[in-house]
């Protein structure tokens, strides 16, 4: 009776459980994903995927079931799952990598790494979330300090986001939020030349960034250099989620779910088969810095206090099946404050910056081959510096109302035609003074509005082999300048081979004067448009299903950008002759620039992912009045970026950078003599010493029943190389000699981060 009772226990049990069997797919290119551990949440046991991404769960009681699916690098993921009795049930379950949103959606485009916005431009570099979070850093928590790592882009300064893209520096780059162009958002105190930045987006909110060098589609205009442009990823339309992170310098809180529900259309959700996600998403989140802390430790003779915070928004819905409504926020404030008993009289005591942006969009889809989309933007910026004894510094504000309009329309399979316009309204204010001799004298005082009014086209024209032809035009007229400009581009893309491919591009892009160069105290009305010429040529390959080489030259011709002229330091006939605060802006430098980028590159959700890259550019300007010829301050002949990460398990990954740069000129009227540096009389001969600094993370994640803590290690330039940036020097009038020309920049620092997610 005894065995009997147990066979019949056995049996009962077998008739009320079930079993799961499944696999696990990255969101992003459907590739299954191993070492990635599912767990029950009514039960301890846990399988880990195998090669092929599949697990399988046995014995499990009937009815609705939690999965969790954790892998570090990827989001936590949570399943409901309807378990039949007596028989098994096939799910797929979909995980994003870095902070992306919970999704069961596979959005399968192609190998990941050959991934393109242009299909046809020859230098286009990409950020995803997990890149975005590896390499932004614990103690600078900065996305832009991610792009900062990437092939061709040069940075030697451990302070401050800003950097350049062949010899062109953010000056001349566009940089777009959610699909509007803005200056640079960012944390720093303005008019100050030795302060820092930080971006002023938090990158667990982002989806992408993506940066446009050389000859690429002219949709925003007005740079003559790079477009960097800025994605909030969307929220999740499936759950609501939330996760806390902590490093370095700030404390963070993300959160974000789905907004309404669903049609109904009758259906009943089949034992595995995925809710319907919700008709829209939110996703916030809110920042705050301890700065002040850090640099008071690292630089206690400073005894200065640094602080910002930030916070983003984004609203998605889906009002029909052909309109969604978005709505992007981000906005933030930045302030220093220094303590009065160390300053003199017109030193700087208290600083305030202070930024929002907000772009309201409407996406209309009439048919398959049609895309309206229409967007609204405000945009303002306001900043204030005063002295020990309140005397105002510096003082500003900046205003912008958008509207633009885009179209897309795909009249055959081959053909692509994209179309857009824009209308601008700015406003500028800006005062600066400095206490000269006991008097605050005037430097720089403007107060002007202006309209811009731009519209472009473009088609690309594909063959069924692949290759494809994309000719384009942009037309801006301007009233701060009262002239039209025309700005044409060309690329096209040539598949010579099954796996290698050649793209080619040229273009013209122009950039006016602004509201200071124009119309402020050291102004100039006939300043000319400045002008850049590029030429592209790149080959690319692909190595297996993960990897890609590319190789790619450039050329650009500059013409009529600007110069201040006498507004340096420097010997004249052996005479000390200091920088005149009267001068006015020249269009009268002219320059080129050349060079080769190479990059190695695999990108898997599997084992290791990175890239190696190595840059060789020169850059040069002459002025047609004096002329005098000197290397451009961004001129950085060799740069090597190499990025790597491996995940080791589901709970544990590894990552390094490495940056090596040889470093810009050491602006202005330098040079190096018997042991010392000396004023000179020829321009940007002597370089800043060479830059080079590794870095390196470890992420240990831990799982709980309904949450997961990932601890990030990290340690900033490990082997404590002495780095240091150009600084403002004291100059002997007599011998000409300048001491503290350099300054020190980040050592050796080990720094901890914590994410909780739940």
């Amino acid at each position: 009776m005894g065995l009997l009772s147990s066979v019949v226990s056995l049996l009962l049990i077998a008739q009320s459980t079930g079993t799961i069997r499944g696999v696990v797919v990255n969101a992003q290119d459907g590739e299954p994903v191993r070492r990635v551990s599912v767990r029950l949440q009514s039960d301890p046991r846990m399988a880990v995927t195998d090669e092929r991404g599949c697990f399988e769960l046995t014995d499990v009681r009937e009815g609705e079931q939690e999965l969790t699916a954790s892998a570090v690098g990827f989001l936590l993921v949570k399943r409901t799952v309807l378990v039949p009795a007596g028989a098994s049930v096939d799910v797929t379950v979909v995980i994003s990598d870095g902070t992306s949103a919970y999704t069961e959606t596979v959005d399968v485009r192609g190998l990941a790494p050959m991934t393109r916005r242009e299909p046809a431009l020859a230098a286009e570099r990409t950020l995803g979330s997990t890149e975005l979070q590896q390499l932004r850093g614990l103690l600078t928590n900065d996305p832009l300090r991610a792009v900062q790592i990437l092939p061709g882009v040069t940075a030697g300064d451990d302070f401050r986001s800003e950097f350049a893209v062949r010899g062109i520096g953010v000056q001349g780059m566009t940089f777009t939020f959610e699909g509007i162009s803005t200056p640079f958002l960012l944390h720093t105190v303005q008019q100050v030349h030795d302060g820092g930045s930080v971006a002023m987006v938090n990158g667990d909110v982002l989806g992408e960034v993506s940066l446009l060098s050389g000859a690429f589609p002219q949709r925003h205009g007005n740079r003559v250099g790079a477009e960097l442009d800025f994605r909030l990823r969307e929220g999740s339309r499936e759950r609501t989620q939330s996760h806390i992170s902590v490093s370095a310098i700030d404390a963070s809180v993300t959160a974000e779910g789905p907004i309404g529900r669903p049609s109904d259309d009758g259906e009943t959700d089949a034992p595995g088969q995925v809710a319907r996600p919700a008709r829209g998403s939110w996703l916030a989140s809110a920042r705050k810095s301890y700065l002040d802390l850090i640099v008071d430790r690292l630089y206690p003779q400073q005894n200065l206090s640094f602080g910002f915070a930030d916070t983003q928004a984004r609203l998605v819905y889906d009002a029909s099946p052909r309109h969604q409504l978005q709505l992007a926020f981000t906005g933030g404030r930045s302030r220093l404050e220094r303590p009065p008993d160390r300053l003199g009289a017109g030193n700087l005591k208290d600083a305030d910056n202070q930024s929002a942006m907000a772009v309201l969009t409407w996406r209309y889809v009439p048919s398959p081959r049609v895309t309206l989309t229409q967007r609204v933007s405000a945009i303002e910026n306001g900043f204030r510096n005063l002295s020990r004894d309140g005397a105002e510094l510096d003082s500003g504000n900046a205003r912008d109302a958008v509207y633009r309009a885009e179209v897309v329309f795909a009249p055959s399979r081959t053909v692509l035609v994209e179309t857009g316009g824009e209308a601008r309204w700015s406003s500028g204010s800006a005062r600066q003074q400095r206490l000269v001799s006991g008097q605050l004298l005037v430097r720089e005082s403007y107060d002007a509005s202006a309209t811009a009014v731009s519209a472009y086209a473009q088609v690309r024209w594909a063959s069924s082999g692949g290759v494809s032809v994309t000719p384009g035009l942009r037309v801006d007229r301007r009233s701060l300048v009262g002239r039209t400009t025309a700005s044409p581009w060309a690329l096209a893309l040539w598949p010579v081979a099954r796996r290698i491919s050649l793209r080619a591009g040229g273009g013209l892009s122009q950039q006016e004067p602004g509201f200071a160069e124009r119309l402020g105290t050291r102004g100039n009305p006939a300043l000319l448009a400045e002008r850049a010429y590029h030429a592209d040529l790149g080959v690319e390959g692909s190595i297996g299903a993960t990897g890609r080489w590319q190789v790619t030259g450039y050329d650009r011709e500059d013409r009529n950008a600007l110069r201040l002229p006498d507004a340096e330091m420097r010997v004249v006939n052996g005479a000390l002759a200091l920088a005149s605060v009267t001068s006015r802006y020249q269009s009268v430098l002219d320059g080129r620039a050349r060079g080769v980028e190479w990059l190695l590159q695999r990108q898997s959700p599997n084992g290791f992912s990175g890239w190696a890259s190595y840059a060789f550019g020169t850059v040069t300007a002459r002025d047609r009045t004096t002329g005098e010829s000197f290397a451009g301050d961004f001129d950085q002949r060799h740069t090597v970026s190499l990025y790597g990460s491996y995940r080791v398990n589901d709970r544990l990954s590894v990552s390094a950078r490495f940056r090596y740069g040889s470093n810009f000129p050491t602006t202005g009227y330098w040079e190096s003599r018997d042991g010392g540096y000396y004023v000179s009389n020829e321009r940007n001969t002597l370089r800043v010493p060479a830059y080079s600094r590794l870095d390196v993370r470890a992420n240990r994640a831990f799982t709980w029943d309904r949450a997961r803590v990932t601890l990030f290690l990290e340690a900033i330039n490990v082997y404590n190389r002495t780095n240091v940036r150009f600084a403002l020097p004291s100059v002997n009038r007599r011998t000409f000699e300048a001491t503290n020309l350099y300054e020190s920049m980040a050592p050796l620092i080990p720094s901890f981060g914590v994410l909780i997610e739940f």
